[in-house]
């Protein structure tokens, strides 16, 4: 994961109100950036999610999990 993708994931995270998935953060990057090289996958934002303070995991399903923005 590179620098320009966490600085997106973590600028997303602190747009985006309620629940949501690391597949909505990617979309929510997409929207915003268009397509880059620098764009990650769903496994690498959900590794960066996991290791957030202000993110905390409240749902894990088999194929994704979901987080919410705890505010500070």
């Amino acid at each position: 994961m590179n620098m320009h993708m966490e600085r997106w994931i973590k600028e997303a995270v602190l747009e985006i109100e309620g629940e949501f998935t690391a597949k909505t953060i990617l979309t929510k990057i997409v929207e915003k950036r268009g397509t880059s090289p620098y764009i990650g996958s769903v496994t690498g934002i959900g590794w960066l999610l996991g290791k957030l303070d202000n993110v905390e995991q409240i749902g894990k399903g088999h194929s994704s999990k979901t987080y919410r923005r705890i505010k500070k």
